[in-house]
């Protein structure tokens, strides 16, 4: 006998709650007041039951917002980075059928009625933390992605370079057992093992680049951000230079230069891999929420 699909009406009864609460919950609807607990429980029992989004049929394409954070310390180097990301993942997004519309935000709490008006279904957010959102009124209802984020809290999604891995494959090409970081943009100290503070760079954090760099001659290091390394090399030597490049555009540097890759195609491609699996209910809601991924090069 042909197994029948399952319904809303169904999980409806092994909840304990309406077909309508059901229906808020699974499209994460920020039209109704739906706990937390409530909402948790629905998904929970929509997974156990296999029901399938699919089914629904007549439901509108998926939407996502990407967000990106316009922060006043904020470099154009850092800008032209984020917005590739952004163009890649609208591009990853549209190959799953994820409608993907993009937003520069300069406060989030100011613009959040603005951007729930749209209805998302998914959120992705460049260059945030957990703290922008801790405090959103009312509650944000619909999943997360963090990008390029120095995010931590197991809530939600991140899809990150594997740090460590990546110092180890920098500390080898560059045959040193005494790298130094520079870098765009912060990066929590969990996510550097093994290097000092004052073998790290962040830029906006009132650090002078030419004089870290000046005071680190004579030995070799990484440095995160495309634009950050031509800048770099123009006042340090290029061959004692790695650079975790996300631009493809290889003509940007000196040939000397160390280049390590991890194109934001290749990270747009993993997030929205992940969306997909958060919309349709295909994930491991006890699998971590941290996606690593590994430089070449």
């Amino acid at each position: 006998m042909e197994k029948r699909p399952v319904s809303m009406r169904q999980i409806a009864k092994e909840c304990g709650c309406s077909v309508a609460t059901v229906s808020y919950a699974l499209n994460r609807s920020s039209q109704a007041k739906i706990s937390s607990a409530t909402r948790l429980r629905i998904i929970e029992t929509a997974k156990r039951l296999n029901y399938s989004p699919s089914r629904m049929g007549t439901l509108r394409p998926a939407r996502a917002l990407i967000l990106i954070g316009a922060c006043p310390g904020d470099t154009a180097n850092r800008r032209t980075v984020l917005l590739d990301l952004a163009w890649h993942l609208g591009q990853c997004l549209r190959e799953q059928e994820i409608v993907g519309l993009t937003l520069e935000v300069s406060d989030l709490s100011a613009q959040w009625a603005q951007i729930q008006s749209l209805q998302p279904d998914l959120l992705f957010m460049l260059d945030y933390n957990s703290q922008a959102v801790s405090q959103l009124d009312p509650p944000c209802v619909q999943p997360i992605i963090f990008l390029d984020s120095n995010e931590s809290d197991p809530l939600y999604y991140k899809v990150l370079p594997d740090y460590p891995s990546l110092l180890r494959l920098a500390a080898q090409r560059l045959d040193t057992q005494q790298l130094f970081l520079a870098s765009e943009s912060p990066l929590p100290r969990q996510l550097l093992p093994g290097l000092a503070p004052e073998d790290c760079f962040f830029r906006g954090s009132g650090q002078s680049l030419s004089r870290f760099l000046a005071s680190h001659r004579g030995r070799r290091g990484l440095v995160i951000g495309d634009l950050l390394a031509v800048e770099a090399c123009t006042q340090f030597p290029a061959a004692d230079l790695a650079v975790l490049a996300a631009l493809e555009r290889p003509a940007l540097f000196p040939p000397e230069l160390t280049v390590l890759s991890l194109p934001n195609r290749v990270r747009a491609a993993a997030a929205a891999r992940t969306a997909w699996s958060l919309l349709s209910l295909d994930y491991d809601p006890e699998g971590s929420t941290l996606l690593l991924l590994e430089a070449e090069g």
